[in-house]
């Protein structure tokens, strides 16, 4: 039986290298408009090239919790010219394992999570739909067909970010961060650091196809802003293993300039506006 009072043995396994094994779904790039995406990027960072990347896609084995589904949209985007990652602006998660996995992300690495209403990912042939709810609204429906992608030219560098069966590092870009509250009762956040987590994943099946996608937005979740201008192409991928082995502390980040960066990702507009309120059953 657990108890409020965890056994100091079992401590040493909170979140010990998290793993997401046994990823399978839809991963996907199209161009956007350059001078909106380089506005969403906060200093020290820089934008790589207008291009979005993104995935739908089952976790089958998460190391910290339960199976689930997760989306995301991402910039790339480079760190004094010398590292080269990713720049999430939103992930979303549905499913069992879903909360274990946001709270794992969120707290552990600052990764901007949020819960979805629904995602369906759905696999018939050669073709595959996914789409996620949020809010009674749809904010992402997208189609991989197998054959050939969108821009022939863009399929050396698809290929490039997901080599078949050898161990890749890839790093993505995250702000962690605390909340404290001054003694007048107003939150703020403080002692804000750029970070870089560091993943280790093995693709085992990568098959290219066109893509169709659609984008909307709500107050809460403006995917919208990251307008498509032109899909590049898509893939129905599967990784074997993908573990996060180390943070980076990159460097100490003004918390006042920085936290208009923060807000959406991570929170709903209710957390600066007690009017924004939504009645649900």
């Amino acid at each position: 039986m657990t108890s409020y009072v965890t056994d100091p043995k079992l401590i040493k396994q909170f979140l010990n290298r998290p793993s997401m094994d046994d990823q399978e779904g839809i991963a996907f790039a199209y161009a956007t408009d350059p001078e909106m995406l380089a506005k969403l990027i906060p200093a020290p960072l820089k934008l790589v090239a207008p291009i979005i990347v993104g995935y739908v896609v089952h976790m089958g084995k998460p190391s910290f919790g339960a199976p689930y589904l997760e989306q995301t949209l991402y910039a790339l985007v480079s760190y004094k010219d010398q590292m080269v990652g990713a720049y999430p602006f939103e992930l979303l998660l549905h499913g069992p394992g879903a909360e274990a996995g946001m709270v794992a992300g969120r707290e552990g690495a600052g990764i901007p999570k949020k819960l979805a209403d629904k995602i369906e990912l759905n696999r018939l042939g050669n073709t595959a739909f996914a789409t996620v709810q949020r809010h009674g609204q749809e904010l992402l429906n997208v189609k991989w067909s197998a054959g050939e992608i969108n821009e022939p030219s863009f399929l050396e560098q698809f290929a490039q970010m997901m080599p078949l069966n050898q161990a890749v590092e890839n790093t993505s870009f995250f702000f962690d961060y605390d909340v404290e509250q001054d003694e007048d009762g107003a939150n703020h956040f403080a002692n804000v650091q750029l970070v870089a987590t560091q993943m280790t994943s093995v693709t085992s099946d990568l098959e290219p196809g066109h893509l169709e996608i659609k984008l909307n937005s709500t107050e809460d979740d403006p995917l919208g802003e990251l307008k498509v201008i032109k899909p590049l192409g898509a893939g129905w991928y599967h990784f074997d293993t993908s573990v996060m082995h180390r943070t980076l502390k990159l460097e100490d980040v003004d918390a006042d300039e920085i936290a208009p960066y923060l807000i959406t990702g991570r929170y709903d507009q209710g957390i600066l506006n007690p009017k924004a309120t939504r009645y649900q059953i």
